[in-house]
């Protein structure tokens, strides 16, 4: 009888620790992440690159005014007709990633940019540095 007593206290305390350890880990909230990545997209397409490169990562500066334009220039879209979210279609995300030092969050859409529906991959990461867009794949 001492024996099961013994086991699910140790089974209570191991979950209780998991619990502890997955609230303070500094995950990434999905809905918070895709307001994030929607306020993002707003300064893209309203053409305000310095506003929009405020939510990279501070590990992960760009300028995303040479970035977007090329995209444009090549593929014949205009990110100022507008980005509107259609379809979330993946999302893998970590508690910690050693690669970035911190968690990761990452999200993959399909977006209308004026008549066209482009492919998003937007990775969100959380650590010591801050909380940004560290990486951003664009698919026409």
């Amino acid at each position: 009888m001492k024996t099961i007593f013994k086991r699910l206290f140790s089974i209570m305390l191991c979950l209780t620790f998991a619990y502890a350890l997955a609230s303070c880990s500094g995950g990434i909230d999905t809905d918070e992440a895709k307001v994030f990545i929607n306020e993002f997209l707003v300064e893209v397409s309203s053409g305000d690159y310095s506003g929009a490169e405020e939510f990279l990562h501070p590990d992960r500066p760009a300028d995303l005014e040479k970035f977007l334009t090329d995209i444009e220039s090549k593929e014949g879209i205009d990110f100022k007709s507008g980005i509107k979210i259609e379809k979330f279609t993946g999302f893998s995300a970590s508690f910690y990633d050693s690669t970035v030092g911190g968690s990761a969050l990452k999200l993959s859409f399909n977006a209308k940019v004026g008549d066209a529906t482009v492919k998003f991959t937007v990775e969100i990461v959380k650590n010591e540095s801050g909380y940004g867009v560290y990486n951003l794949d664009i698919d026409t």
